[in-house]
């Protein structure tokens, strides 16, 4: 019986000190080396964003252009939006249509609006940048998702000028890539739930190649996206990134 009792405490020990030894690593590490996965000077890629409703499904392809300050260009290529062009400079977010030959500035709670009828918000596909410049965070455990041990991480807002208060991640321990993402408003509602199926090396960075987006407060569609050419750190001319470009 002493035996038993020695060998239960011996591998309850174990397992403690492997739980311990995986918690040892510090939220901001985890976040350091998330946040390196998208240190990238440049990016340009080329997508497709595929949207599920009751209606059935409807498909857009776009480009994006992306620099280190945030910047982002995104032009809708093909599909019901075909030539409708997204900027971001800073806080503002920038559309054209080009039938009615207008832009409209967007800001603040307009950034939730939905992109191209999908679960994706303009916030989702243009924003975050250093994500701990802008939020506290807590190692809350480990979980399992889709087969991947993560580090489970809840992000809190420094400041109420984030359009998401809260975020909860779930941090691909061996890359540093996102697996999944619950994003929640200011009273703690969950608003979308992200899941990341296919994460590819490319140079130094893990890159998200397919993910699936859903608003939890509709439910009623899904949306998959699907990055069909990506290019890292090559030159983008500084003239993307500005109004007169959308006008082009």
């Amino acid at each position: 019986m002493k035996k038993i009792i020695l060998g239960m405490s011996i591998f309850f020990i174990g397992v403690f000190s492997v739980f311990c030894q995986e918690l040892s690593i510090s939220v901001e590490e985890i976040m350091s080396r998330y946040d390196a996965n998208a240190a990238y000077n440049t990016a340009y890629m080329k997508a497709t964003l595929s949207v599920k409703d009751k209606f059935g499904t409807n498909e857009n392809e776009f480009e994006s252009y992306r620099r280190k300050n945030g910047d982002t260009l995104i032009i809708i290529t093909s599909g019901a939006d075909s030539g409708q062009k997204i900027l971001r400079l800073e806080n503002s977010v920038y559309l054209y249509y080009p039938d009615a030959e207008e832009i409209i500035r967007l800001q603040g709670s307009a950034l939730k609006d939905s992109v191209m009828g999908s679960d994706f918000t303009y916030e989702d596909l243009t924003g975050e940048e250093g994500i701990l410049d802008s939020y506290n965070g807590e190692l809350l455990g480990t979980e399992t998702v889709d087969g991947a041990e993560c580090y489970h991480v809840m992000l809190t807002a420094k400041t109420k000028k984030q359009l998401y208060q809260k975020q909860e991640k779930f941090i691909d321990k061996k890359t540093f890539a996102e697996k999944k993402c619950i994003v929640y408003s200011a009273s703690g509602k969950a608003m979308s739930e992200s899941t990341m199926s296919k994460i590819n090396k490319i140079g130094k960075y893990n890159i998200f190649m397919e993910g699936t987006m859903q608003n939890l407060l509709k439910k009623s569609s899904v949306t998959k996206m699907k990055i069909t050419e990506i290019k890292l750190d090559e030159p983008i001319p500084e003239s993307k990134f500005s109004r007169d470009e959308l006008s082009w």
